[in-house]
């Protein structure tokens, strides 16, 4: 999903806590958005592709512009 699809399912109340891990091949972070709906729960850029975040502060900055609270940062 991408960031505008993200806002939708926040402000509809469906997500859950996210996480953020380390990106398995690259450099960075990649955030996971779980909760009641059926879309793929990895934040995507608008063409599609897995969104890598270089920063964690970074990733940390778009999930509380979300609306976010709580975050689980996994290594």
């Amino acid at each position: 999903m991408n960031i505008k699809e993200a806002e939708i399912l926040m402000q509809a109340g469906v997500l859950k806590t996210p996480s953020i891990k380390k990106h398995e091949t690259e450099e960075g972070w990649v955030v996971t958005l779980d909760g009641k709906h059926k879309m793929n729960p990895t934040l995507e850029t608008a063409r599609g592709q897995v969104r890598v975040f270089k920063r964690l502060d970074a990733a940390v900055g778009v999930l509380f512009d979300l609306g976010f609270e709580k975050i689980n940062v996994v290594r």
